[in-house]
């Protein structure tokens, strides 16, 4: 009988409106959110609520694993073309046929299970079960040239505009193995969802 309630009920939003549907289809099967943290530095996560110990060990298991999921570019041009100048590095023990690859820096860290069993008050049972069956790796952060306000995991996903709790997709932030990126990577896309929000924005108001 639930199942059949949720078909209905989809049927109809999507007959009378769309946001409706929306709603509804979160409800229907799609993957829930689970709470991670995201900060510039360890002091900025320690200001918050965490003990520092436990945000520096954070920091440093996401710095741990930023070599091997940065992006990589061919050379240094490309990189900064994404990310701006003075934003890329020499990727460690990495190189091509012209010489050594490029990635950018990390520009801040997203904390998972590591700090929601941490010093959170009273909520910090129920975060800390949930984060066992939906595991939020701590990982690096980066932010594009042409998209500043927003933290993005190494494979261009966004997470955040700002510092503190969100909510991410699990299946979204899971850190893969570098590859190699092409030039308009990161810049190209946000870019398009500025100009798209901008449309948007015109048109609305």
């Amino acid at each position: 009988m639930p199942k059949t309630t949720c078909k209905r009920s989809r049927k109809a939003a999507l007959i009378f409106m769309v946001p409706a549907a929306t709603l509804l289809l979160q409800g229907c099967g799609q993957e829930k959110t689970v709470e991670a943290q995201v900060y510039n530095t360890p002091d900025e996560c320690a200001a918050f609520y965490n003990p520092p110990a436990q945000c520096q060990a954070a920091f440093e298991e996401a710095a741990a694993l930023h070599p091997q999921v940065a992006p990589r570019y061919a050379n240094k041009q490309e990189c900064e073309a994404d990310f701006g100048t003075g934003s890329c590095e020499t990727a460690p023990q990495q190189q091509s046929a012209q010489g050594s690859f490029f990635m950018p820096m990390m520009m801040g860290f997203m904390a998972g299970q590591m700090l929601n069993r941490g010093g959170m008050g009273a909520q910090a049972p129920q975060q800390s079960s949930a984060a066992a069956r939906n595991s939020v790796p701590t990982q690096p952060l980066y932010k594009s040239r042409d998209d500043r306000g927003t933290f993005r995991t190494a494979s261009n996903a966004p997470v955040a505009s700002q510092s503190g709790p969100t909510q991410v997709r699990p299946s979204a932030v899971q850190p893969k193995p570098a590859s190699l990126a092409r030039r308009g990577g990161f810049g190209s896309q946000a870019q398009q969802r500025a100009t798209a929000a901008q449309r948007s924005s015109s048109f609305g108001g």
